[in-house]
Order: structure tokens, then sequence, then C-alpha cells
């Protein structure tokens, strides 16, 4: 329509402003809003998570290349229930901790690990690369979600912050005890399954999806039965939901109850199972594991304990050095005139100050979250409210370092982000950068050079030992691994020899530290043993019996140098005894058989190598040792069958030749017996038994000009023992009808024996 001249317009409406966005409540952002807080969306969240995965993985593979380590030998190498494989996981569920390896008064119950081993051994069998390549992919995915958990925890809008945290977190020396050490599988589960649980309660609050309640209850139940560690989760889940992601008061409740619930069952199972095998007695501390178990005073005590908790603090921010033992007196006992003592109670009074008084301001305050964390997790090891199986380990530090790399995240994005960590670039700042940089490359280059350290025990225990010289353990460690891992591996009896003194060397060195150290006497006296000084090795695992009356190793051992001496009955009574302190020690049954060989109770000597495979079925000094008791026994048809087993696992095996070769020698199979002395002396050109016994089987058969020969070689070479078969040269002689012949060596033969004379 056309305006009516001369009247003015009227003025257009100003266009309604947009309606403000009204904040979300925490956690309840969209897709889009998780998108601008990542800087660059989900798919950006995820590439972190990929990026943390690949660093915690490079920085461990050189794990991969190491062996067994300390403990590996009892949840895996030796565990006779893993050892089963898929086999054994109901018996690894319904029994204690240890059980597959040894029988203990005051057990555990962790079955998830060992559940998981029993698992990798059906693919991995014996090869250690397996285990250790499972343990970097568990911590892989023990720092992805704890990322995770941390960017929920901030709501999505400090992704910097988050990663920060995880990044420090994966590089961090003090983790790799955990990581290397193939037993501590049960904390790398333990962590992952916590903190998985965590991500599930978490969408439960937002969401409200009883599935995921549901899912967050159950894996934190695993978390329960991979190690108790998790146990701080009874106050930090409260914790976090009533006031820090507190959207529902009732969904919060629930996750409370849960936790609860869990936490129910798993001590119900735990005492259940503990019980049924009179596993669940007090447990004693040793002194050599916890020198605040003999702490001189108890203000002594108090003070030593302040100390360790500053080491922990002092590792957090120093990682340098590390040591796979903190044992007697590598932490002196400390008194309240001790300056390290008012420095760490002056630490740990200012972080749980600074805690409070933040959380008091703002009750979602993440300095306080980080630092409760980390005294909630780490006072369970604190030895304050009990004394824990060792005065300090890094191990007891795998959760409390969340609250560090928490804190020194948060200080990061305070002092070089300036407060703006709601984009993930703010990390290419040259500020940021000029921190994080060097921090990664230095404990990074900690964390792979530390790794190398847990290649074996020996390598492990002379760094540590050099790191600290006054751990008396761990110059028995050193010791030990030397003359059980190393000695055995060298056939020069000089190098045996100096190999031997330079672990008397250490042990000595240890005793000088603590002189009542059981441990100590058992090496010493297994040295002695295997040096023929039986009196030496009697008195030392005497000693070692007094010091500790229930050492099952000290028990065998001079039950062996017994059996030695002759002295069978008291042989048999140490190894029965070794046997009742841990049905599941496989040596006395071994040495029960071999005395009842030595009195010629074959059947029971059977029984016991037969009970000895019951835990290890292809062991090949079992097999071998049923062979000889059958050997011993005149049954050589029994005999040939064992040594032929033996043969199938272990082809060039020379006792096992010998002894079937001698088999088919006493069953008059001279053919059959020729034949083996010559792969024996194939392999072992200069070994004059095999030539003697080879001549004799020549010497049998009618072979007669052979069996001069073989007798000839053997004086040849050697002059002193060769000898002995001088008669059978005169005898060949004789049967070859060469009478001058056989009388020369009839004249020789009566200087070796005056009683020998021709038929």
């Amino acid at each position: 329509m056309a305006k009516k001249p001369g009247k003015k317009p009227m003025p257009q409406a100003a266009p309604m402003p947009a309606p403000a966005k009204q904040a979300a409540p925490i956690g309840a952002q969209t897709a889009s809003m998780q998108s601008e807080a990542s800087g660059g969306g989900m798919l950006s969240v995820k590439m972190l998570c990929i990026l943390l995965g690949i660093v915690s993985f490079v920085l461990y593979a050189n794990t991969m290349m190491n062996g067994y380590v300390m403990d590996d030998v009892i949840v895996l190498k030796e565990n006779t229930m893993v050892m089963q494989g898929i086999k054994g996981i109901p018996e690894l569920l319904a029994t204690p901790h240890m059980r597959g390896y040894l029988v203990i008064p005051n057990d555990l119950y962790r079955p998830l690990s060992l559940v998981m081993f029993a698992i990798e051994y059906t693919f991995f069998g014996q090869s250690p690369t397996g285990y250790h390549f499972m343990n970097v992919l568990w911590f892989a995915g023990c720092v992805i979600a704890l990322f995770i958990f941390l960017n929920k925890f901030f709501d999505g809008k400090r992704t910097a912050v988050a990663f920060v945290a995880a990044l420090i977190f994966a590089v961090h020396p003090i983790h790799t005890e955990v990581v290397a050490n193939i037993k501590s599988r049960d904390e790398l589960m333990c962590f992952f399954f916590g903190f998985v649980s965590l991500n599930l309660f978490v969408n439960y609050m937002r969401e409200g999806k009883m599935l995921q309640l549901v899912l967050g209850v159950l894996t934190l139940f695993l978390a329960f039965i991979s190690k108790e560690t998790v146990i701080a989760f009874l106050g930090i889940i409260p914790l976090l939901f009533f006031f820090y992601l507190n959207e529902d008061k009732k969904r919060a409740l629930y996750i409370t109850i849960g936790t609860g619930v869990v936490f129910a069952i798993f001590m119900i199972i735990r005492s259940h199972i503990l019980n049924e095998y009179n596993a669940n007695q007090p447990a004693g501390v040793e002194f050599i594991d916890n020198a605040l178990a003999r702490a001189p005073t108890a203000a002594s005590k108090i003070a030593t304990e302040i100390v360790v908790l500053g080491l922990y603090l002092k590792l957090m921010f120093i990682p340098h050095p590390l040591l796979c033992t903190y044992s007697f007196n590598s932490i002196p006992f400390a008194d309240f005139s001790s300056i390290w003592m008012w420095v760490s109670l002056l630490a740990y009074g200012a972080m749980i100050y600074f805690a409070v008084t933040r959380f008091m301001k703002n009750k979602r305050d993440p300095w306080a979250f980080g630092i409760i964390f980390y005294l909630a997790t780490l006072f369970l090891f604190s030895n304050l409210p009990f004394l824990m199986g060792a005065e300090l380990a890094e191990r007891f530090a795998f959760f409390a370092s969340v609250g560090f790399c928490l804190a020194a995240a948060l200080a990061v994005e305070q002092w070089l982000m300036n407060g703006d960590a709601s984009n993930i670039l703010s990390l290419k700042s040259s500020k940021v950068l000029a921190v994080l940089v060097p921090l990664c490359l230095v404990f990074g280059g900690l964390t792979v050079a530390r790794n190398f350290n847990w290649k074996d025990n020996v390598t492990l225990y002379k760094a540590d030992v050099a790191n600290s010289p006054n751990d008396c353990r761990l110059y028995h460690n050193v010791a030990s691994s030397l003359a059980e891992e190393v000695y055995p591996q060298i056939t020069d009896s000089v190098k045996k020899k100096e190999l031997d003194n330079e672990s008397l060397g250490y042990l000595r060195h240890a005793l000088e530290i603590y002189p009542d150290y059981a441990d100590v006497h058992v090496e010493m006296g297994r040295i002695f043993d295997r040096q023929h000084k039986f009196d030496s090795a009697e008195y030392h695992d005497e000693l070692a019996l007094k010091y500790n009356p229930i050492n099952f190793t000290a028990t065998n051992n001079l039950g062996s140098v017994y059996l030695t001496s002759g002295k069978y009955p008291q042989a048999i009574a140490m190894f029965k005894k070794a046997l009742e302190l841990n049905p599941n020690f496989k040596y006395p049954y071994i040495n029960l058989a071999r005395t009842y060989v030595q009195l010629k109770q074959f059947d029971s000597a059977l029984m016991n190598y037969r009970k000895m495979l019951a835990f290890e079925p292809n062991s090949i000094e079992g097999i071998q040792g049923i062979g000889i008791a059958y050997f011993q026994a005149q049954r050589f048809d029994s005999a040939e069958y064992y040594f032929n087993e033996v043969l199938k696992r272990n082809p060039g095996e020379p006792t096992t030749f010998n002894y079937l070769s001698a088999t088919y020698f006493n069953a008059k199979n001279y053919p059959k017996a020729i034949e083996l002395y010559k792969k024996v002396i194939a392999a072992s050109p200069n070994d004059i038994n095999a030539y003697s016994n080879l001549g004799r089987a020549y010497f049998y058969s009618g072979q007669y000009p052979q069996a001069i020969e073989c007798f000839n070689k053997e004086i040849q070479i050697d002059p002193r023992i060769g000898p002995k078969d001088i008669p059978g040269i005169a005898l060949s002689y004789q049967k070859m009808g060469k009478m001058d012949e056989a009388r020369k060596y009839e004249a020789l033969a009566k200087q070796v024996d005056p009683r020998f004379k021709l038929e």
C-alpha cells in the first residue's frame, strides 16, 4: 500500500534479543559445548587418548626385553595354579593369593591378576615378553582412563589440565616398578578398573541410566579383587559425588551405597576363602620387610613414619634414586630432633591446611581434591594406621601420584596458561612448552633408563645396592641372584669359585648390617653346601632356623646337608618338616625321593617324585629322578621309558644319555648301549666314563678290538683314572687269542688290582 502523504511512518520495533543461553548444570553440556571446550571436538579428546597411549607404550617398550624379576616367580613363573592355564582359573578364584606357590597363615585375596596370568599362560607359556607387553598395555589403559576421568571432572572445560595431568602421570619415573615388574599387574588392574568405575559413575550421575550404575559397581568389584588399594575410594567417591559432581543427591547416594555394598561383598568373600584355608590369621610384620616393626621407641617409630611420608613427597618431585626395596637400614630411624622429620611434618601440615581452607571456600576446588586424593590414597601405606609389609615402596605411591599430577597440571594452568585451559591449543604456548618439554624429556629419560635396570635380578639389585649401600636386603638379593641364577649357567670351575666368593662377600656385608638376618644364613649355607664345606653349611642353616624357625628353605637345605653326610633319618625328618611348612615346595619332595633311593626304599622314592611332578608335570629333574629310581631298582623297562621321556623334552641332556645307555647295557641290549655311548662321546669327547662304558659294551658284544681302542682312549685322556680298565684290555686280548698281549696287560692290571687274574 502507498503511504499516506504527510504521515510519518510508524517506528519499527527493535528486534528482540536472542534469549540468553542458560548456563547448563555441571556435566550437562551439549556435545557442541564439549567440542568448543576441547578445542576441536570429541575427535580431539580421542586423539589425545591415542597420544597418551602412544607415549605410555613408547616409554615402557624396553621392558619387553626384560625377564622375570623379584616376585614374578611367586605369581607366575613357579605358580602351580597359574601354570595350569585356563583350567586353573576356578581354583585361583577360590583360594588365597599365594596358594599356588606357598602356604602362609596370613594370606590375601587378589585373584584377578592371577586369572589374567593363567589366561596369558595359554598363549605365552614361560616367555616373559608377552606378560611385559600386557603390563605396558594395562598401563596405557590406566593413563587413558585417568585422562577421561579428569576431563569429565572438569566437565570438558579444562581438557588441557586433564591432559597435562595424565601426561605427567604417564612419564613419571616412580611408576617404573609397577609397569616393569610383572607381579604388579594387580596394581595396574586395580587402578584401571577403579578409574573405569569412576567414569561410569560420572556418566550415571549425569544421565541416570541404571546400567551405568550397575557397570560401575561391577568394575569397582573387579578393582577390589585385583588389589585392596581401591579401598581409599570408600572416602573419595562420596567426596566426589556429594560435593564436586553433585548434580543429583539421590544418584550420589546410590553410587555411595553401591560402593559400600561392593566393599562388603568383597570382604565377605575374602574372609570366607581365607578362613577356609586357615589363612586369615593376624599378619606379623617381619623386621627385614619393615624396620618399624622393631623401632627403638614409640617416638622413634612415629618420627620415622613422618620421615617416610616426606620421602614419598620427595620422590614425586625428584624421582631419583629409585629402589626396588627399602629395607633395614636404607632409612635410618629418626627422632623428634631430626630436621627431615620437621620438614616433612611442615610440608604435610601446609598441604592439609591449604586443602581444607580452599575446600571451605569452594566445595568444588580442584586443588583441594588433588591434595585430598593424594593424602587419602597414601594414608593406607603410611604405616600410621597399621604397619605395612614394607616401610616404603614406590608401588604404594601409584594411586597417590594422581593427586600430585593433578596439582602439577593446575599449577601449569595457573602460572603458564594464565588460568585459561579451555582450549587444548593453549598447550602450544611457548611458556607451557618451555616447562612441559624438558619435564617430559627428563622424566621420560629416567623412566626408560630405570626400565633397563629391571632386566633381571642381578642387574636390578646391583644397580640399587650402589644407590642404597646401607640396605642389608639388597646385599642379600645380589648374592642370591648371583648364586642361584648366574652360577648354574657357568661351566668353568674357576669362574664358579670366583662367583661364589663374590656372593659370600655380599652376604658378609649384609651380616655386618644385620647379623640376625636368617635369609643371609640360608644363602651362605647353600653356597658352602655345594663347596662341600658341610660343617659350615650346617652351621649357617642352623643359625637361619634359630632366627626364623619356620624358614622352610633353611629346613630343606639342612636336610640336604644331612643327606650328603649320610645322615638319612635326620634328612628325612627335615624334609618332612619343610613340607609341613610349605606343601607346595618342590625341593623337599625331590630330596626325600633321593634319600629313599639311598636307603633302597624305591616305592617311597617313586611316590615322592610323583608328588613333585603333580606340581610341575614337565620337570626334567622329577622325570629323570623316577628313571634313576627304576634303574637302581633294576626295573630297566620302566627306567628306559622315563629316560626317553626326559630326552623328548631335552634331547641333549647328558646325564640322561649316560643313564639310558647304562640301562641298555644292564639289560644286555649292547647294540643300543653302544649307539648311545657314541652319542655321549660325540657331545663330550673327553668323557672317560663314556669311553669306559662303551668299551665294556663292545667287550660284552664280542667286539674286542673296539673295546681295546676305547679302553686305551680312556687311559690317554686321564692316565690317573683310565688304568682301572686295563683288566678289560687284558681280557679282550685273551678273548681274541692273543695271549702274549693278554699276559702283558695282566701284569699291568695286577698293579691296579693285585687280585686280577686271567681266566
